[in-house]
């Protein structure tokens, strides 16, 4: 397999304390540097390539592993002169296609009436799902709520973002089988997943711990194929 051609990195890792750094809109200002950081930590992989792409110099950020790692997995298919824009249309056309999977699998799905009867094939599950939604909060380490954090129930359609006050809530719309029961954080700042229980609305509140960030500046460095 061909290697990828470029690698995204951070070499040398900021040891300055974001929080006390001067926060603006978007992004920080590290004093000690003199420059301003960009949290990148609600930004996708083309939003982060595209930045620095435009960039007319140095770019600092702040991202979590997860963003790096997923960036440079991504990279395999950019190529090797750096074409950023072309890349990025890559990685639009790939999201299109998901897209139109999705579209495809939601128009192929059961009615509703033999979901039911799937759910009699199992003997400790008989009973359908009498209760029409579900809510919850998804707070922090500290119990403070998590604004505008995505939550799904992984293998359906259903999904909900928090508000201001970490709260969700999901209404089944379209009916559900209690197979499908885990509930996934989609963020890259934070993972974390439980285990819904459907004999009630109500859920149990869910604490994310953040995943480790990394600070400094981000570099593109080629790299030579085979």
């Amino acid at each position: 397999m061909k290697n990828s051609n470029a690698l995204v990195t951070i070499a040398e890792p900021c040891t300055q304390n974001w929080e006390e750094m001067d926060q603006k809109d978007g992004f920080n200002f590290c004093q000690a540097c003199n420059k301003c950081v960009v949290d990148f930590t609600g930004y996708s992989n083309a939003d982060i390539i595209k930045t620095l792409a435009n960039a007319s110099s140095e770019v600092c950020g702040r991202l979590t592993e997860t963003q790096l790692n997923q960036l440079n997995y991504h990279l395999v298919v950019a190529p090797a002169n750096r074409n950023w824009m072309k890349y990025i249309g890559v990685l639009a056309i790939g999201v299109s296609i998901f897209t139109q999977n999705v579209n495809a699998s939601v128009l192929t799905e059961k009615p509703e009436t033999q979901i039911v009867e799937k759910l009699r094939s199992y003997a400790d599950e008989k009973k359908p799902i009498t209760i029409k939604k579900i809510s919850g909060r998804i707070l922090d380490a500290n119990k403070k709520p998590l604004t505008g954090i995505r939550v799904v129930i992984l293998n359906t359609r259903y999904y909900a973002s928090t508000d201001k006050n970490g709260h969700y809530e999901i209404k089944f719309t379209s009916g559900i089988t209690k197979e499908n029961k885990i509930l996934a954080v989609q963020s890259a700042r934070f993972s974390a997943n439980m285990t819904l229980n459907y004999a009630v609305e109500k859920q149990v509140d869910l604490l994310l711990k953040m995943e480790p960030m990394i600070v400094g500046e981000i570099m593109y460095v080629p790299r030579k194929g085979n």
